[in-house]
């Protein structure tokens, strides 16, 4: 049996090294082993992975009793095995834990927090609790207890005097000696209960899970020849990076040839960025395959780098997820400051004199300044850390009123830029600024500007405020006279996944490749 989806969503803080600020991470559980580390990797506390932290629960559809309970110095190993018995927990034992849960809170018995160690084993020995089903309230359960004659004095009245019994009373009563509780629409004999000590606080008990390295998992099947849900029942779960040969062994066993040829039902991933969104069709599974088999072989800094990369991508796609991983060396990261503000200071006590007091800077408000840095130059905070711009030092000095970084003219010869399509044309696109004298042969350019929660609003000759790219066309656009155009949901530009320099731009016949995908018939991929 698989497990409900997640349980639990969490909201995980954790104070930095000099207690001068905090991470946090929004984490839905249960999770593979690989997000449980991507979290604690967020707050930068892989070192101590047991350590506490300060946990909220957001949501908690299974048992919202939860949601305004303190937990006792929870780890995310513990949250996550919480979690994951939640998911495989039948109805009625949910029934029977809330009734627990609520007779426990409303005897005050944990006032102060639950310790997580309690709070795990209350998911054990449910079994020994009895519950009545369709009764509600005090009335139907003194009717109930008269019924089946559940109390020795009420049984001693004769059956014609019975009309005259206060029903409510004696469900009062029975309810005050059970220690029952009422819980939707059934009562639950939550006395009865008694604690097993099943996790002793240290070692949680052995679940089967999959393997503590995998990087992704797929749910995956035979393509359904109708109903898309028609092979869902014989799915199984495979976990990346996996041999040619085991791929290939399953894909036999689901009737196919290979593993391009199945479809996917779900998908699990140790790095939040590369997921169903991303990984869109199993036309992909080799790139998967590689990216994992890359990420398996990263050290931990190199994992947290990519993963910021990653973060940093505007248009994230698998041939970009693929080519990133490649050149992470031109990448400088940091992960030690909190966020803009912190940065600025870090920045600043790098390029000051080594005898200067940092004191100074610890109560300057730098925010703005911060987030002004960054954009200077062209480094990206994410929730991993600093990162600076491909090929680019965190610590360079530039100026304070220079705009955004434009692309040097070598950079522009040799950088591949991102093909999209946009007005009808083929074109290409790049987060900096192209000036004219940059401009290739050959080649138009266009500033795109960025709007009120839209990346980009509008198409215009030159955008000096709000930025947010460059187009370069092979014809030029056609503006009707205006000074803008205006996108939409069909206009805006429509990236295709692939890069190319100006180049390899200018000497493609886009006529001819879209002929050629449009001949080419579509292959199924994941079930949307």
């Amino acid at each position: 049996m698989e497990p409900d989806r997640e349980t639990l969503q969490i909201e995980v803080v954790a104070e930095n090294a000099d207690r001068s600020g905090v991470y946090f991470t929004v984490l839905d559980l249960p999770a593979m082993g690989g997000r449980i580390w991507d979290a604690l990797q967020r707050l930068r506390s892989t070192a101590t992975p047991e350590r506490p932290f300060d946990v909220s629960i957001r949501e908690s559809p299974k048992l919202p009793e939860l949601a305004g309970i303190t937990l006792i110095a929870p780890t995310l190993p513990e949250l996550n095995f919480f979690a994951r018995r939640l998911a495989f927990m039948p109805d009625e034992d949910i029934l029977l834990l809330k009734g627990v849960l609520l007779q426990r809170l409303e005897a005050g018995r944990y006032e102060n927090g639950i310790p997580m160690k309690e709070l795990i084993n209350l998911t054990y020995g449910l079994d020994t609790v009895m519950i009545a089903s369709n009764v509600g309230d005090d009335e139907a359960l003194g009717r109930f207890v008269i019924e089946n004659e559940l109390n020795e004095d009420v049984n001693a009245i004769p059956e014609s005097s019975l009309y005259l019994l206060d029903q409510a009373q004696i469900g009062r009563m029975q309810r005050k000696n059970d220690g029952g509780v009422f819980v939707d629409g059934c009562y639950v004999v939550a006395g009865e209960y008694e604690l097993a000590e099943i996790y002793d606080g240290t070692h949680l008990p052995e679940t089967k899970e999959e393997p503590e390295d995998a990087v992704f998992r797929l749910l995956v099947a035979q393509t359904p020849m109708d109903d898309p849900e028609e092979t869902v029942g014989s799915a199984e779960w495979i976990s990346l990076p996996i041999s040619l040969e085991k791929a290939e062994e399953i894909a036999h066993a689901q009737n196919e040839i290979c593993m391009e040829d199945c479809v996917y039902y779900d998908m699990d991933s140790a790095i939040p960025q590369i997921d169903d969104q991303v990984y869109n069709s199993m036309d992909h599974f080799a790139r998967l395959n590689q990216i994992a088999m890359q990420y398996q072989a990263m050290s931990e800094p190199e994992q947290i780098k990519y993963k910021a990369v990653l973060e940093a991508e505007p248009h994230l796609t698998m041939e970009k997820a693929l080519e990133l991983a490649a050149h992470l060396p031109e990448y400088e990261f940091t992960p030690s400051p909190c966020d803009e503000a912190d940065f600025f200071k870090e920045y600043l006590s790098h390029h000051l004199d080594t005898r200067m007091d940092q004191r100074w800077l610890s109560t300057i408000a730098t925010q703005a300044e911060g987030a002004r840095l960054l954009q200077r130059l062209g480094a990206t905070q994410t929730e991993y850390g600093i990162l600076a711009a491909r090929g680019h030092s965190l610590y360079e000095l530039v100026p304070y009123g220079e705009p955004s970084r434009e692309l040097s003219a070598q950079a522009l010869t040799d950088e591949k830029l991102e093909v999209v399509e946009v007005l009808g044309q083929t074109a290409l696109f790049t987060n900096g600024r192209v000036t004219e004298q940059e401009l290739p042969d050959g080649l138009y350019r266009y500033d795109l500007r960025e709007g009120e929660n839209v990346a980009f609003a509008t198409i215009e000759r030159n955008v000096a405020a709000n930025h947010t790219g460059t187009i370069l066309t092979k014809a030029p656009l056609d503006f009707g006279g205006q000074e803008y155009l205006v996108f939409d949901e069909d206009t805006s530009p429509n990236f295709l996944g692939y890069d190319l320099t100006p180049e390899e731009f200018l000497q493609t016949d886009f006529t001819q490749t879209d002929a050629q995908e449009e001949d080419s018939a579509p292959q199924m991929g994941g079930i949307q």
